[in-house]
């Protein structure tokens, strides 16, 4: 089954029955002179095709995929055109959780949108954004229907995934996937083997992406005025500079956990998400390049934070520690400094989130013999004595004013 860019394209044109992708510096693509979303696709499909190594059921997959990013775009920008007042919504004062993969952000986020007073971007508004922001009440209901199924195919695909993340049409995602149509997302490199696209994501200018997520919260926000939008997504932490760029007034949680817990569970994830697509999964090669990127970006943002260049007044840094039981007590602690007023029975009621309970279950990693050896001191790879500055930095709870 062939991926090609032309194909791609012309196929998701026909289904869409539009053809206008968006004009170069347009809705923040690039800008005067910058590199365009269809720069970011085409080194996404080059990478593919040279490194990707997809099985028949990956290229099914990431096809379903790419087309309905395509789609997304396609409405989206013929939305934008005969909407320019979407651009006028306000997205005011943006909460937004960060920290280490596997370090508890899903479980926060999901405890966050139980406030009546919080809006959460759900998984089925995200993959159908259009349906969700002007749909009728039988549009809007096929659209939560296909995305469910989408959902659970992934299980089908790979069940173990269910019981490390779960996932579900009407639960709060991640800004990844927001930021899908501009091909300038973790989510590309994170379900695929690609190094050199993530390479190209390293040292990408990130603002356009952010800017398109900017009109897409606006789009959504059709529907749902007057709520402090919640955000979350890892992969923030490396683009925090360009976040603040287009969200000079957003308010950040970060979450820290021991990174010899965090990291053999995220590369399991990462190794679980690629076997959806390929039978070449080897994780072991990523380890030290995993373990000196995350060190450089714990060492970028307190360097940022300290220096002025991130507003260190707009963080609370809160500590996940242990169990998920007992960090319930230092959730609840940390939302009341962060946010007076927060009810508490939203945080009483966090062990009913389904992600708290995929997370208990989802046990040693398996890719843990495989991938991250400790050394004689229990520590992955060095990753403790790597992150020894951040961690220091990190000790007690911190908050700001909202």
């Amino acid at each position: 089954m062939p991926l090609t860019t032309g194909e791609l394209i012309a196929a998701a044109s026909a289904q869409a029955a539009l053809d206008d992708f968006g004009r170069p510096g347009e809705f923040g693509d690039g800008g005067a002179g910058g590199t365009g979303w269809q720069t970011h696709f085409e080194t996404f499909m080059e990478a593919l095709e040279r490194e990707g190594n997809l099985h028949l059921t990956g290229r099914l997959l990431t096809r379903t995929d790419l087309l309905a990013a395509l789609r997304n775009r396609l409405a989206l920008v013929d939305l934008w055109r005969r909407r320019p007042d979407i651009g006028e919504q306000p997205v005011d004062g943006p909460l937004v959780v960060i920290g280490a993969a596997r370090s508890g952000t899903s479980i926060l986020h999901e405890l966050l949108a139980l406030d009546p007073a919080h809006n959460t971007p759900t998984t089925w508004k995200v993959h159908r954004p259009v349906a969700a922001a002007t749909g009728d009440a039988a549009t809007v209901a096929a659209a939560r229907r296909s995305v469910d199924s989408v959902v659970s195919f992934w299980h089908d695909v790979q069940p173990e995934y269910e019981t490390m993340h779960h996932n579900g049409g009407d639960l709060p995602t991640e800004c990844i996937f927001l930021t899908v149509p501009t091909f300038l997302s973790d989510n590309w490199a994170g379900t695929h083997t690609v190094p050199s696209y993530s390479r190209h994501l390293a040292v990408a200018d990130h603002r356009p992406a952010y800017e398109w997520h900017r009109r897409t919260l606006q789009t959504l926000s059709l529907r749902e005025h007057g709520r402090r939008w919640v955000l979350k997504a890892p992969s923030h932490l490396a683009t925090l500079r360009e976040l603040f760029a287009v969200y000079p007034d957003a308010r950040v949680i970060q979450l820290h956990r021991d990174p010899a817990r965090t990291l053999p569970s995220m590369l399991s994830l990462m190794g679980t998400l690629r076997w959806m697509r390929t039978d070449a999964v080897d994780m072991e090669p990523f380890v030290e390049p995993t373990v000196a990127g995350v060190a450089h970006l714990q060492r970028r943002a307190i360097a940022d934070r300290a220096s002025g260049r991130l507003p260190d007044d707009r963080f609370f840094d809160l500590q996940l520690r242990g169990a998920a039981r007992r960090s319930s007590r230092r959730h609840r602690r940390g939302l009341r400094a962060f946010r007076p007023g927060s009810p508490d029975r939203a945080a009483r009621r966090h062990q009913g989130i389904p992600g708290l309970q995929a997370e208990g279950r989802q046990g040693q990693p398996p890719l843990l013999a495989r991938g991250v050896r400790p050394d004689r001191r229990g520590d992955p790879v060095g990753l403790r004595r790597l992150s020894r500055p951040f961690r220091r930095r990190s000790r007690g709870l911190r908050g700001c004013a909202i």
